[in-house]
């Protein structure tokens, strides 16, 4: 426990000066990045334990009540701690504010979730889901409470704490979720495993991060206006998230929704353990020299370079070995997500070329261009998917998936362009010799595939080689087109040679 001292430097943003933003910025990454893959494989491997003792109709129902609750998590949605970390000067009350509207969020939603629940069951005309949802409004009640403490130590690009709540969370979660899955066989064990990782994840960090809450909204001012546009673009953000599996819900059977959502789960686990943990450690840092437009852009340029260079082979590897992953780890009974995992594993790629764009937003407090991103990118959706789920059904929601990427990364840029001077060119410049690198990985893959390795192997092994030899040709592309560039000490391959040749050295 700290004394008095100790809480108000821990309250002084000029504690720790940030020095050494870069480096800074990036072993909080690092740091960040190494828990989510740590949480992601839990998140994996309970994933994979209960494609085997659960029904595709399971994971259809447990998707179409958990987008209810996303809708409404969103519908309350106070980004808390981005506007913590925002805010030049954070002491007591905001922390005691910030747990206060907290407080209140979560039991709104409760209330909401439970009003909802009935019209919501008869619409889909299962009511196996009233219970479901019920049960499922504790999760993001709980979820949403976490001490709003842990953003004092983010705002000096120290993310410990949240990694030990990320790991145990998921920890628990995990074993629940096996526990319950084999005794039950039922679709409770998804439920029962999100529940304990909002409850678990709320109560241990409150135990690390020596915050005792209290009560009160005076500080409610400094949170008004960043909250109002914020709310109103995560509100429209988790509609173009989980409109297709709403839709999907009304024209395709359970089985088919539970292949679609197992895929676009898998899809997602690479995004939400490497570009949405640098989303943190890269609001803080932007945060620490916006008032130096040149290392700004230059920390956005490399970061968004990383970034993209980190994700590009990841995606390239599940759309090309997507029937191997489907045949080797879930079982036959997935074989409809097949083809899903290699559609929607397209639009991350895309999507990965305007990486950074909602940490920018933030860092110049221009929340009102959150919420146009989200208001356009709700207006393509929407009527593109409708239309062509309609017609085409899964497969429709995929490739409109698509297309609503391609156009939204070209408004990003746009946006980009207007909060940094930084021209679409110099974007795909610093880019090309990565997407060149994953073609020639792609033909690699698909050239193992059907010329040299042996279709009557076993196929984890399949996978694994195929996956291996996809890593290596990637790299060594990429390093033999940086040399044949002039091997330019500002570009990222550069930074991140000499980094690892640094860490090697000592």
């Amino acid at each position: 426990m700290t004394d008095s001292s100790q809480q108000e430097s821990l309250l002084d943003p000029e504690h720790g000066a940030i020095t050494g933003t870069g480096a800074k910025t990036a072993r909080g990454a690092a740091f960040l990045l190494g828990t989510k893959l740590s949480g992601r494989a839990l998140d994996f491997i309970s994933l994979v334990v209960l494609t085997h003792l659960l029904r595709p109709a399971d994971f259809g129902m447990v998707s179409l009540a958990m987008s209810v609750i996303y809708l409404a998590e969103a519908v309350f949605e106070l980004p808390l701690y981005q506007a913590l970390v925002v805010l030049d000067l954070i002491d007591k009350e905001h922390l005691d504010t910030a747990f206060t509207l907290s407080f209140l969020r979560g039991f709104t939603i409760c209330i909401v979730i439970l009003v909802v629940s009935v019209p919501f069951s008869i619409f889909y005309d299962n009511f196996r889901l009233l219970p479901l949802l019920m049960a499922l409004s504790l999760a993001p009640a709980f979820r949403g409470m976490q001490s709003p403490g842990l953003a004092l130590y983010a705002k000096r690009l120290d993310f410990s704490r949240e990694c030990v709540i990320e790991l145990v969370g998921k920890g628990c979660a995990m074993t629940v979720a096996v526990l319950v899955a084999l005794t039950t066989r039922s679709y409770w064990a998804i439920a029962a495993a999100t529940i304990t990782s909002s409850v678990v994840s709320m109560a241990v960090s409150y135990v690390i991060s020596e915050y005792k809450p209290r009560f009160t909204l005076s500080r409610w001012n400094d949170f008004r206006n960043f909250l109002g546009w914020s709310s109103g673009a995560q509100i429209l953000s988790a509609v173009n998230w989980q409109y297709d599996r709403l839709i999907l819900g009304r024209l395709v059977s359970a089985p088919t929704l539970g292949a679609f959502s197992i895929a676009s789960d898998l899809v997602a686990i690479p995004s939400q353990a490497i570009a949405v943990p640098l989303s943190r450690p890269l609001l803080s840092a932007l945060v620490a020299c916006r008032d130096n437009l040149g290392r700004l852009r230059n920390l956005y340029r490399l970061s968004n370079a990383a970034v993209f260079m980190v994700i590009l082979p990841i995606f390239i590897e599940m759309s090309s070995l997507s029937q191997e992953i489907v045949h080797s780890i879930l079982g036959p009974k997935w074989e409809k997500s097949v083809t899903y995992i290699a559609l929607l594993s397209i639009p991350p790629i895309i999507a990965g070329l305007a990486e950074g764009i909602g940490a920018l937003v933030m860092t110049f407090k221009k929340n009102h261009l959150y919420m146009r991103l989200n208001t356009i990118e709700f207006c393509l959706k929407i009527p593109i998917i409708t239309g062509v789920s309609i017609f085409f059904g899964a497969i429709g929601a995929c490739w409109a998936r698509i297309g609503v990427a391609f156009i939204m990364m070209f408004v990003c840029l746009a946006t980009t362009k207007s909060l940094i001077k930084m021209p679409y060119t110099e974007i795909f410049f610093q880019n090309w010799r990565t997407g060149l690198a994953g073609i020639v990985s792609c033909l690699a893959i698909e050239g193992m595939k059907y010329g040299i390795l042996p279709a009557t192997w076993p196929g984890l092994a399949r996978l694994f080689i195929l996956a291996g030899s996809g890593i290596g040709v990637y790299i060594l592309a990429l390093l033999v087109l940086w040399y044949l560039n002039g091997k330019k000490a500002d570009d990222i391959e550069a930074k991140i040679i000499g980094t690892c040749l640094s860490r090697f050295r000592s």
